[in-house]
């Protein structure tokens, strides 16, 4: 591994005072680990152009901008990412920011990136920038930069009347950049990717709604702003779903009245279909509902796996707290979540008292 590059744990986390710290935000495959990588100059293997998003984690990649300051980029998952939840999303990035928040760890800017080549602002793309504003709060917002990205990839004109199109939209750029936020051009080098983060050094940290209202608040998860807006948004589907399972069940009646049986099992496939999309975003609203302890505790117990550029299984680090079967993490998870038999890590020393546990309740 570089003696440049470094990722990090927040439990890991030291900045001195006057390092610079900065969270790189945004839909993904909008470009953050391409950013991240320009700044620090060295391919840090997290380039997805794929379907499927590479960063799963909170992740926080450090490099020496001069003698004297470090600064560290933290790379976050998308809302939209393929492989996690929005649940997931925010849980872990509620997790790192409130962990780094009790320590007294602030940030010194959030820039969040949006794809140019994207020709309307709508569905995942809004989802994301809605809980991304929520989340930063409207005190935060001077310390925000909204960057478009991907600019070698559309004619000039087009960029020009999109990038019009966010600022003058409230409900996309317009109230942010109002409030104090900066919006940039990223030409995808270097130089470009310098400039925006510049203009961090040296300046003051912030700390945003979710971490002071997780943190000095004591909400639950579902109860911060962005936690609302990402409950108001299952609400909606869940809504959707349950009126999808009454008209299928209105024509399944009617298909096993007139005795259509290719129809009847075709509604049959179709509910259960819907059924198990209802269970999973019940499930998913479910998830939100964490207070700061128990996400803190589920996130120590299952780790976060650094990125960095050399992926040799020597780098990889060992499991939190030695070996630890997947079956006794499920146990131990539900138990700090309140949904199984409570069993607290600190009671449990070794497999032999942890069965011994399991079989008295």
């Amino acid at each position: 591994m570089s003696n440049i590059l470094k990722s990090f744990q927040a439990m890991d986390f030291a900045p001195r005072p006057e390092d610079v710290i900065v969270a790189v935000m945004g839909m993904t495959g909008s470009g953050k680990s391409t950013f991240i990588s320009q700044c620090i100059g060295q391919n840090i293997g997290i380039v997805g152009h794929g379907l499927q998003g590479y960063t799963q984690a909170v992740d926080c990649y450090m490099f020496p901008y001069s003698d004297s300051v470090n600064v560290y980029l933290v790379d976050t998952p998308g809302f939209d990412d393929t492989t996690l939840t929005d649940s997931d999303v925010l849980r872990a990035i509620a997790a790192w920011m409130s962990d780094t928040y009790k320590k007294e760890i602030m940030l010194n800017g959030i820039i969040y990136l949006h794809r140019i080549t994207d020709p309307r602002m709508q569905g995942s793309a809004l989802k994301n920038l809605h809980i991304f504003r929520k989340l930063c709060g409207t005190n935060a917002l001077t310390h925000v930069t909204l960057a478009t990205t991907m600019w070698e990839a559309v004619q000039t004109l087009d960029g020009e009347r999109r990038e019009r199109e966010l600022l003058d939209t409230s409900d996309f750029w317009g109230q942010m950049h109002q409030n104090g936020a900066i919006v940039e051009r990223h030409y995808n080098n270097r130089e470009s990717a310098m400039r925006i983060l510049e203009k961090y050094i040296g300046g003051e940290r912030t700390a945003t709604s979710l971490q002071v209202e997780m943190v000095k608040g004591k909400k639950d998860l579902i109860d911060t702003e962005a936690g609302i807006e990402l409950n108001s948004e299952y609400r909606k589907i869940e809504d959707k779903l349950k009126k999808e399972l009454q008209i299928t069940s209105e024509e399944l009646r009617k298909a096993q009245q007139n005795k259509d049986r290719e129809m009847a099992a075709e509604m049959e496939r179709y509910q259960r279909e819907v059924n198990e999309k209802l269970a999973k975003v019940q499930m998913e609203r479910e998830d939100l509902k964490v207070d700061l302890a128990k996400l803190l505790a589920a996130t120590k117990l299952f780790g976060t796996m650094p990125r960095s550029s050399n992926r040799n299984s020597s780098d990889q680090p060992s499991a939190p707290r030695g070996k630890m079967r997947p079956a006794r993490k499920l146990d131990m998870l539900k138990g700090l979540l309140g949904i199984g038999p409570k069993i607290e890590m600190a009671e449990v020393e070794n497999e032999e008292e942890y069965r011994m546990k399991k079989s008295t309740g």
